[in-house]
């Protein structure tokens, strides 16, 4: 239970950053889709609004169950996740080439986002059960991560979400390097993973997948086709130059030339109407929330406790690397959300639950 000494330590500076960006959210949001409305307050707005209340909610009464506690809920909570991916690949609804969608009593899930949580909260259990036999893990230590970490990653990829099964690499990745490995480890899998990227560009993207590699690699080539997008959302983020338009003056996404600007893609949005100034302060946001995560990680007094921040934390930071990185074409498009700015139940709730138990760490370091 949660004591006046808890309500003490309550973490108000992640509290109200979470806030902030919460905000943007929905400001931003009415600004894509004012279009939609003639004036008025999208149905997007209302969404999403009653995903981030929802979302707040969960994570407030999470707040009541000691973080310790799950533990003992980790694996089941990973393999449930694991047969909702299951379930996408036989049962799942396509789109934009993706098959990641499960519709279950006409509520849209993305197994995939709640996915990340659950796969995190395993990982620190294991890590916490397991520590290295000397200072850092053996290739042998790793199998079983190894083979957690893989089957989201398979089960993905059969749903052709390449982009989702990217960031549950990097996920992966970031988790066992904190945990430390050997560097003939490093090597090892580095070699495993490359010959995995040539054998999945050959054998299992998709045209369409493969389309979006070319327009990243040769973006002048097909300024019609599938360099579009990143083409538009290019034009759109430089136009802001320094302080932006003014809001509700984003001519590039009101005209519609900028597509899927209420979830992929709005992040130039903003920069076109808040510029670089507006810009910078959301990412001075992100980069607050990240650092808060790893402080609190690093307070952590027991293994569990120290995972979990560190895999919430790096849910964070790859998210907003994947989608920027895209958006501004230093990576190829990956379809990866922009934690709460970008229009979605299950990506705003799995990040403000995943934020929640920041806050329960935080909250409880000092009970050991």
């Amino acid at each position: 239970m949660i004591d006046k000494k808890f309500q003490s330590r309550f973490h108000w500076p992640l509290f109200w950053t979470l806030i902030g960006l919460c905000a943007i959210s929905l400001v931003n949001l009415h600004s894509a889709t004012y279009n939609l409305t003639k004036g008025g307050i999208s149905s997007f707005v209302w969404s999403q609004g009653l995903w981030i209340g929802l979302g707040l909610l969960l994570g407030a009464l999470l707040l009541f169950i000691d973080y310790r506690l799950w533990i003992r809920f980790s694996y089941p909570v990973y393999f449930v996740t694991l047969v909702l991916l299951l379930l996408v690949v036989f049962f799942g609804k396509t789109v934009g080439g993706n098959r990641n969608w499960l519709v279950i009593g006409g509520l849209n899930l993305q197994p995939a986002e709640l996915a990340k949580i659950s796969l995190v909260i395993a990982f620190a259990r294991f890590f916490s059960d397991n520590p290295p036999g000397r200072s850092s893990y053996q290739l042998i230590e790793l199998v079983r991560p190894g083979i957690m970490a893989l089957l989201p990653i398979v089960l993905i990829v059969l749903g052709k979400d390449m982009g989702s099964a990217l960031f549950f690499i990097f996920l992966s990745a970031s988790l066992f390097a904190f945990a430390g490995i050997q560097r003939k480890v490093v090597l090892i899998l580095s070699v495993l993973l490359l010959i995995s990227g040539i054998v999945s560009y050959k054998f299992v993207l998709s045209p369409h997948q493969k389309s979006r590699i070319e327009a990243f690699l040769h973006p002048s080539e097909d300024t019609r086709g599938e360099g579009y997008h990143l083409l538009q959302s290019k034009i759109t983020v430089g136009s802001g130059r320094v302080f932006g338009k003014g809001y509700l003056q984003g001519m590039h996404s009101k005209l519609l030339y900028l597509p899927e600007r209420h979830t992929d893609f709005i992040f130039p949005v903003l920069a076109e109407e808040w510029g670089w100034v507006g810009s910078f302060f959301t990412l001075f946001l992100y980069a607050t929330l990240i650092s808060f995560g790893l402080q609190i990680a690093s307070k952590a007094r027991e293994r569990f406790g120290i995972f979990l921040g560190l895999g919430i934390s790096a849910i964070l930071f790859w998210q907003v690397v994947i989608n920027l990185g895209g958006v501004l074409g230093l990576i190829p498009l990956t379809g990866v959300t922009l934690p709460i700015l970008s229009y979605g139940g299950s990506s705003v709730v799995t990040i403000l639950i995943g934020i929640s138990f920041l806050m329960n760490i935080s909250m409880r370091r000092f009970m050991f």
